[in-house]
């Protein structure tokens, strides 16, 4: 059979289904673009936990056969069908949060993701090691309860530490998945290395991943959140360094020439990313 139609077609209705939920949730939301924000957020959550969990401790693999490229790690096919699953579940999450869904809507929908779990293993298409979909039915419930209490606290307005930390997983999924991942990494502009633990090259990689990316996101807040001009130029000079520095280190690996050009771009799209979110938000959060 075609692997299509027996596996990426699953993962395609998976996104339909994302796709419908965002878009009804922003039809009914009284403030949109705080919404969208917030949902980038809630994408966020899901995916710093899968990826301690499946690429650290190898609770199970997603098979949708939609990155086949044999000059590329076979776990980006796994990493792809990873972003279907938690941008999925962040778009119920915020679907449940918008309509003001009681509780028990959060154990029906926990349920029927669940079912698709049960579904997708039935069809090779998503395999387990471990994990078992009981935990994914807690862990839903839990991530439905923190996804509601986040959104409480931001409409009574966070204050600016806890800010930061909704920014912070808003630019996992503008940055760490769309830039660095989607187009530097899966395109060989820029790697980590996977020679840090020979013996482990995927907790090289994206250990080194999520090392980076969190110090890289801390300083341009950092840098962003303070009045005077001349921090911004600090920010700018000490994430230039830290990839100057990852870069002579062989932990950043560049396509040859690249290294100047796709610095600077990760520079200004971590910056954008912050203005973005931030504009979204309302640019008001900070102050509380």
């Amino acid at each position: 059979m075609n692997a299509f139609w027996s596996h990426t077609f699953w993962y395609v209705l998976l996104g339909l289904a994302t796709l419908i939920q965002v878009v009804y949730a922003l039809y009914r939301s009284e403030n949109r673009f705080r919404t969208f924000a917030f949902y980038l957020s809630l994408v966020g959550l899901p995916l710093y936990f899968e990826t301690f969990i499946m690429i650290f401790l190898n609770a199970y693999v997603y098979c949708p056969r939609i990155i086949q490229n044999p000059k590329l790690d076979p776990f980006n096919d796994s990493l792809a069908g990873n972003l279907f699953s938690q941008f999925g579940v962040a778009s119920s999450a915020l679907l449940l949060i918008i309509r003001r869904k009681r509780y028990y809507w959060h154990v029906v929908v926990a349920f029927i993701y669940a079912m698709v779990e049960v579904l997708f293993v039935h069809l090779d298409i998503y395999r387990h090691h471990w994990w078992k979909t009981w935990m994914t039915f807690l862990a839903l419930l839990l991530f439905f309860a923190i996804s509601k209490w986040m959104h409480a606290h931001l409409v009574r307005g966070v204050r600016s530490l806890y800010f930061k930390g909704y920014l912070i997983l808003g630019m996992f999924p503008i940055c760490t998945i769309l830039l660095i991942w989607g187009v530097l990494d899966l395109f060989g502009y820029m790697r980590f290395t996977t020679s840090l633990f020979p013996n482990h090259p995927r907790i090289s990689r994206y250990g080194l991943y999520q090392i980076f990316t969190m110090a890289s996101y801390i300083l341009v807040l950092w840098g962003y959140f303070r009045k005077h001009w001349v921090w911004r130029i600090v920010t700018v000079t000490l994430l230039g360094t830290l990839i100057y520095l990852g870069y002579r280190g062989h932990l950043l690996v560049f396509r040859e020439g690249y290294v100047v050009p796709i610095g600077i771009l990760m520079i200004v799209w971590m910056h954008f990313s912050v203005w973005c979110l931030d504009a979204l938000y309302g640019k008001r959060q900070q102050e509380r």
